[in-house]
């Protein structure tokens, strides 16, 4: 395995093995032979004050899991930060390349789990009591490709930012906010992405830059506008958001980009045409109308600029895309 992997995995949730609404996601970084992972929990409705989570392995048909922690619920939410040796997780002797995903256990026949591997999630073969046999996991990892964020569009950190810190052989917890040698902000997950109102971000010819045009070329495109303010315009999903920069992750758990996702099925992302010499400036928008409650949620949630499909006095359109500048 590379001495360098980091991807974000979407969960949801499962309801007697039917997969269901978005429940949050996980952030997983190997570096120097360390493993951290970032879980954000949402839609978590049960009466459970803590909620057992897992790794899991694939045997077959099966989906062996390996305890990892607790996880607290507190206002249908939780986060939970931990660290362990990235060649035997949780001191269970498996490595980080064996691991096929995540299942956090709710009660009854509620369930919260991502697969990052290839293939779907049949939360009915996960098995939490077998006989543990490393050595029978071998190469289980082997050839596997994410469902999630591709790795190519996330670039290492500068070699002053590499995390140096000991090898610990079982899990570690992190105290919420806590940030050591320059790891991932992991606390920064509780906090809804938007911009200060009224602010617009300019986007020079960088890295960034190069990831947004990606996304631009690769995915399909869309113009559901009848102006021309905007300079280009693709459909989303929002695991496409896993192929952006870091930092704009976490409108994967965006409650307002979730809704308007679920009720529309797609997002977009657009490059508007430029004004100045300042450079581009890229948008990401969710479906909607600007009607009162909405105009409320949309500015609470961080998207505080709305663009009708259609524009001009009394034919404007009440539907259009409320959207946020991405800095």
């Amino acid at each position: 395995m590379s001495d360098y992997n980091r991807f974000v995995s979407y969960i949801y949730l499962y309801e007697n093995g039917t997969k269901t609404m978005n429940a949050g996601f996980v952030k997983v970084e190997s570096r120097n032979g360390q493993c951290r992972i970032a879980l954000a929990l949402k839609n978590v409705y049960t009466g459970m004050e803590r909620c057992q989570v897992y790794m899991f392995l694939r045997f077959g048909q099966d989906l062996r899991g390996v305890y990892v922690g607790d996880v607290r619920i507190k206002n249908h939410g939780g986060e939970w930060n931990f660290r362990t040796d990235t060649e035997n997780i949780a001191g269970s002797g498996y490595r980080l390349d064996q691991m096929s995903g995540m299942i956090i256990r709710g009660d009854s026949e509620k369930f919260y789990g991502t697969r990052w591997d290839h293939g779907d999630l049949d939360i009915r073969r996960f098995l939490v009591r077998w006989e543990e046999n490393p050595e029978e996991a071998q190469g289980a990892g082997e050839g596997r490709t994410r469902e999630a964020a591709e790795t190519d569009d996330i670039q290492p950190a500068a070699e002053g930012g590499e995390n140096t810190c000991a090898v610990a052989t079982g899990p570690e917890e992190i105290k919420d906010g806590e940030i050591k040698d320059g790891e991932i902000k992991d606390g920064e997950t509780k906090a809804e992405p938007g911009t200060e109102e009224g602010q617009m971000v300019t986007m020079e010819e960088d890295g960034r830059g190069v990831s947004f045009r990606k996304i631009l070329d690769q995915c399909p495109g869309m113009y559901p506008f009848e102006d021309d303010a905007v300079e280009a315009c693709v459909r989303l999903e929002p695991q496409d958001i896993g192929r952006m920069p870091i930092d704009c992750w976490s409108y994967g758990s965006n409650s307002f980009l979730l809704h308007g996702y679920y009720s529309y099925r797609h997002l977009i992302f657009a490059r508007l045409k430029r004004t100045d010499e300042t450079g581009s400036h890229y948008i990401l928008g969710v479906p909607g109308t600007r009607h009162s409650r909405e105009a409320f949620m949309a500015n609470m949630f961080g998207f505080r600029v709305f663009k009708p499909i259609r524009e001009g006095g009394e034919g404007a359109s009440d539907f259009g895309y409320w959207y946020t500048f991405l800095n």
